[in-house]
């Protein structure tokens, strides 16, 4: 049975179908591979028409396709790291459209984009300061629904924990992760929230869970992130295959 949904550590990916989103940004890379028909809008550049893209973080974009894989890859991981040598200092690379099979493995979806992918190989954080390492594994129980409790997601109580002064902890965090601790702990936060909702909770237990005050800011906030709804993203998922086929590590 196919897959529609991927949440790892430094990835997320779902599969889509009848997609419009608004113009959006996010502080992550984006790799969209359409079935069909499809056109990506990117602020200061003309429209891409059917074409495999990748997008470095933060460019507005507007995605409009009619079924197809959106991948979101955080930029310090492994694979943000293939992608920044793929994209070789552009902002956007595409690739025609080719036929090919029906994979739902994800190492055959970041093939097509030239990204080699194992199981776990976001989970490696030799590269990263030991102390922000040491902080993602932490998170990282989130993916085994174990999620740090917003009670202690502030800067000052994770630079405590880390034995860092806060504005130490600050610089450390971005200069490691390439985006500050305040977009990406919302990233993560979204994360935690539809982890919650694939596994049947409710948009307000998913709120509570993930932090937010309730299933209304969880739902404007998701929007502002990714352009679409949160309802509009998980009809679409639903749409595009079977029941039971949302998965998550």
């Amino acid at each position: 049975m196919m897959k529609t949904l991927f949440i790892e550590p430094g990835l997320f990916a779902i599969r889509t179908q009848v997609l419009d989103t608004e113009m959006h940004q996010h502080a992550l890379m984006q790799l969209t591979l359409p079935d069909q028909h499809s056109t990506l809008n990117v602020a200061n550049y003309p429209p891409i028409h059917g074409a495999m893209t990748l997008l470095n973080a933060n460019l507005p974009h507007q995605l409009t396709m009619q079924q197809g894989w959106v991948i979101l890859i955080e930029p310090s991981s492994q694979l943000g790291t293939q992608a920044s040598k793929v994209l070789a200092d552009n902002d956007i690379m595409t690739w025609p459209l080719e036929t090919h099979d029906d994979s739902d493995e994800l190492s055959n979806l970041l093939a097509r984009a030239n990204l080699s992918y194992t199981a776990n190989t976001a989970m490696h954080h030799s590269h990263l300061d030991p102390r922000i390492a040491t902080l993602l594994n932490q998170l990282n129980q989130c993916f085994n629904h174990d999620c740090l409790k917003p009670e202690h997601w502030l800067a000052k109580d994770i630079a405590q924990s880390l034995k860092l002064s806060e504005s130490r902890f600050l610089h450390l965090f971005k200069e490691n992760m390439q985006l500050p601790w305040r977009p990406y702990l919302l990233w993560r936060r979204l994360i935690c929230a539809i982890q919650s909702l694939s596994r049947g909770d409710s948009a307000t237990q998913a709120a509570h869970i993930a932090g937010f005050a309730d299933s209304a800011h969880l739902s404007r906030t998701f929007k502002r992130q990714f352009g679409i709804t949160m309802r509009k993203a998980l009809e679409s998922i639903q749409n595009a295959s079977p029941p039971n086929s949302i998965n998550t590590k």
